[in-house]
């Protein structure tokens, strides 16, 4: 009796102060607010195909600025929880211009194919379905093979050619859950467009 008293008055001095019982707390807070769910769960592996969106530039008559390339492959989920994989690339690109401080202007065309390096970091993404995009880079292998051809000094050729095999280039897209439909998306930051599966 005499601890429930002890309570009960104690209860009492608060309400007289002012202060509002747990009960009176919780009634004026509203309800917790629900637990978020986890979102659905990425796949284990993407199928990736990454189509240049680059733009076209004519320079004369039979001589423009531009090219296409591709680079397709799979990615797989690692242990930390982000994407790896070895894409084929193919590149076809074509220069037309002067170069260098007081150069001629020359024309070249580059033709490359082999393997990449890629590798992708899932970020959050407001705008992607899923809530998470993808950022990926990739770089080409030490088998990677270029040919370039052209009017152009054979120094300036060799550096397009190093350029070419050795640049690190990415981009970002987003990422569909698992079992989600095939998307597309045009990397507009990035001049390149995307197919995820």
């Amino acid at each position: 009796m005499t601890t429930s008293f002890r309570l009960s008055a104690a209860a009492l001095a608060l309400l007289a102060l002012g202060v509002p019982s747990l009960s009176a707390q919780a009634i004026a807070y509203g309800e917790p607010p629900p637990i978020r769910s986890r979102p659905p769960a990425l796949a284990e592996r993407y199928h990736i195909r990454l189509t240049s969106a680059w733009p076209q530039l004519p320079a004369g008559a039979g001589c423009s600025n531009g090219g296409t390339e591709t680079v397709e492959g799979t990615l797989a989920r690692t242990d930390s929880g982000d994407y790896a994989g070895s894409f084929d690339r193919t590149t076809h690109l074509l220069f037309c211009g002067a170069h260098g401080s007081g150069g001629d202007a020359c024309t070249l065309t580059l033709d490359g194919a082999g393997r990449v390096a890629m590798r992708g970091m899932v970020v959050a993404d407001e705008r992607s379905p899923s809530g998470r995009a993808l950022r990926v880079a990739w770089v080409p292998d030490a088998d990677h093979a270029a040919r370039v051809r052209g009017e152009c000094g054979a120094e300036f050729k060799r550096k397009v050619e190093r350029m070419y095999l050795s640049v690190r280039h990415g981009a970002e897209f987003a990422l569909p859950n698992a079992g989600a439909a095939p998307r597309t998306e045009r990397l507009e930051e990035f001049a390149w467009t995307v197919e995820v599966e």
